[in-house]
């Protein structure tokens, strides 16, 4: 087999359908596998309906979670590549899709491929695009500049089947996704991404399915940073030039606290000084106001920080939005994603941390092992 294809669902995918079509259409050899755990009734009735020559599903009465399901399943296939996608991601409609990722991976170990989020209506959607658009900013720059990288986006990746046996399949962690990456990291393999291929990626525009969502993604992440930060922070010492900026795209709102922790105050009390003692002299009308600047130097200096720092990420963010081919860029969405909601996001990653290392939190909200 050329490429061997895995997508695990949890009791139903309204989504299966339309990429078993695509996918079983692909003019190379392939094998596909479905493995669904706690099927609903409906479902199951649609499953029989699916399974084909070169469709098998696997069904689990019970839940036995991701990473055992897709283990399970890998010990079944015989490709060569490995292509693992979420249920509920949409693929593009390409009949070099499966060639084009089999050509990617014969100068990669691990290959992460362009996700995408249609703008809906509902404001979490068009929140998602950018926070989607950042995750491949990332990725691009690992896979540019280092050839390695840390983490994956686990809705669609591919991985050579010696690398997988390599660092011992997916282990039953929260984020088991970034996990297996950032051992293939570990063990040196070669990283790319891939804008050549898409899928698009479901998300909720329910700020309840959205919060736990992100509870289980924020302490996953902690976990994770818990069992790997020391290997990591040898390497970003080694190449801090691609993790920094990786860093400030996945999470822009930082760059706002950093300056202003980093430049001093001092400049802007002076500057204010000078100017408003000037216009109280020549004012005297203004002596209120050469008091009030002088109680909100350090307001006027985020203020400023902040808009600058904006300013600079959405002319960079417009770069990349060209080269990436995500052309539905807005400025006034780009500045409610920049203020509001990245800021909840890194609100709830920070939250999620203390959980995990102040409590000792382990189990994430919907996650079995």
């Amino acid at each position: 087999m050329d490429i061997s294809i895995f997508i695990p669902v949890y009791k139903e995918s309204n989504q299966l359908a339309s990429m078993l079509n695509e996918l079983n259409s692909q003019n190379v050899t392939k094998e596909i596998f479905v493995t669904v755990d706690e099927p609903t009734d409906d479902f199951s009735e649609r499953i029989k309906h699916l399974e084909k020559e070169n469709i098998k599903f696997i069904v689990n009465k019970e839940r036995i979670g991701k990473a055992n399901a897709l283990n399970n399943t890998m010990k079944l296939s015989s490709g060569k590549v490995l292509l693992f996608l979420d249920s509920d991601v949409e693929i593009k409609k390409d009949p070099d899709y499966l060639r084009k990722i089999i050509m990617e991976m014969q100068h990669a170990d691990v290959l992460d491929i362009k996700k995408k989020v249609s703008k809906g209506k509902s404001f979490l959607s068009k929140m998602a695009y950018y926070e989607y658009f950042t995750f491949n900013i990332s990725a691009w720059l690992a896979s540019r500049y280092m050839h390695k990288c840390p983490a994956v986006n686990g809705a669609a990746f591919a991985i050579k089947r010696e690398t997988f046996e390599k660092v011992g399949g997916f282990h039953k962690v929260v984020a088991e996704d970034i996990d297996i990456a950032t051992r293939a990291f570990i063990e040196d393999s070669s990283f790319a991404y891939t804008a050549e291929v898409e899928v698009k990626n479901v998300v909720y525009s329910e700020w309840r399915k959205w919060f736990r969502q992100r509870r289980r993604w924020a302490i996953g992440q902690a976990l994770w940073l818990e069992h790997w930060y020391k290997d990591l922070a040898k390497r970003f010492v080694k190449k801090p030039q691609v993790f920094l900026p990786s860093l400030f795209f996945l999470y822009p709102s930082i760059a706002i606290f950093f300056l202003s922790a980093l430049v001093p105050s001092l400049w802007m009390y002076n500057s204010l000084l000078i100017f408003s003692l000037f216009l109280s002299v020549k004012f005297n009308i203004l002596m209120p106001v050469f008091l009030v600047s002088l109680a909100t130097a350090d307001l006027l200096k985020i203020l400023i920080i902040s808009l600058s720092s904006f300013g600079l990420t959405a002319a960079v963010f417009y770069g990349f939005s060209r080269k990436l081919g995500f052309r539905e860029m807005k400025l006034h969405e780009l500045f409610v994603y920049y203020f509001f909601y990245s800021n909840i996001w890194m609100a709830i990653i920070i939250f999620g941390h203390i959980q995990v290392f102040a409590f000792r939190k382990k189990v994430a909200p919907d996650w079995r092992t």
